[in-house]
């Protein structure tokens, strides 16, 4: 059952307008069903949408402000059932404000919990962090070795389409991903007065580019044959995919224990969601046996 308790971000006052949503998937003979939704302040969901047919459901998470401004907390928990399988996505970018001097953290909390034998696709699009903002955001995947996550994060730090840089403000992004209790994953990133430069400019850093992304999918199937344990054939053919793009960027992806985890440096978040999910349209049919369907949202 949907823990209630999830939705617990502080009660907004006269210049804040927090928001909660815990959506809860479940396998019935009927395909993955919305079997639970409780949601406070402006967030919501659009009923699922199945271009895959009843066994997989497309969810879109809607957020009428569209912004994220001082004091804002938004907190999203999706628990998806045994046997069940959904995409969730966001019809548009979530845009991070300008912080103002008093009060001016601006949060975003996601707990995703995947059960036995579940599928999670979690795709938000980008976020657009201005400058001056001071965001913090964390995802906790919590999971089992007989389900499947694919997941991504793409942002961009400024706005390159006008050259703003983010030159003053905060931000800090933490993403986990437990499995049986165990943490396999963790991608985090602390960027403040301290070590801007050093974070965005260096080699070792963001090299001056402005959006930056992961994705990850897994668990994989481990090698079948030890003799093969120093080859991966299907990681020999993501890195293979071409990339079809003449921009400037730098994309990778490599294998970390059960997991596949790409990355994205550039100038374009839609060139980035773009590399992923070329690399998501071949994982997935070893991962679930079927070609991927992107939402009828991401092309509106």
């Amino acid at each position: 059952m949907l823990n209630a308790q999830k939705i617990q971000s502080p009660l907004p006052d006269a210049d804040t307008w927090n928001a909660d949503i815990a959506i809860q998937l479940s396998h019935s003979k009927n395909g993955t069903r919305l079997s639970q939704c409780h949601h406070r302040g402006p967030l919501y969901i659009q009923k699922p949408f199945y271009p895959e047919g009843p066994d997989h459901a497309h969810v879109y998470l809607l957020h009428p402000p569209a912004g994220i401004v001082s004091g804002d907390t938004l907190t999203m928990t999706v628990d998806v059932e045994p046997k069940a399988a959904a995409l969730v996505t966001t019809p548009g970018a979530t845009i991070v404000y300008r912080a103002r001097d008093a009060n001016p953290v601006q949060r975003q909390i996601i707990n995703l919990d995947i059960k036995e034998k579940a599928t999670l696709e979690w795709f938000p699009l980008e976020t657009i962090v201005h400058n001056h903002a001071c965001f913090e955001a964390s995802t906790t995947v919590h999971m089992n070795a007989s389900s499947r996550f694919c997941g991504w994060e793409i942002t961009s730090l400024g706005l390159p389409a006008i050259n703003q840089r983010f030159t003053h403000g905060s931000f800090r992004q933490r993403y986990q991903i437990i499995v049986d209790g165990i943490t396999q994953f963790v991608d985090q990133i602390h960027i403040d007065d301290n070590n801007r430069k050093a974070l965005l400019s260096s080699q070792a850093g963001m090299q001056d580019y402005m959006i930056s992304g992961f994705c990850v999918f897994g668990p994989i199937a481990k090698q079948s044959h030890p003799e093969s344990r120093h080859s991966d054939p299907q990681l020999e053919r993501l890195r293979a995919e071409p990339t079809h793009s003449n921009r400037d960027c730098q994309v990778s992806i490599t294998r970390l224990g059960n997991f596949y985890v790409g990355r994205y440096l550039g100038t374009s978040a839609e060139q980035a969601r773009r590399h992923f999910t070329q690399w998501w349209s071949i994982i997935r049919q070893e991962m679930q046996g079927k070609e991927a369907c992107s939402p009828n949202v991401w092309f509106t």
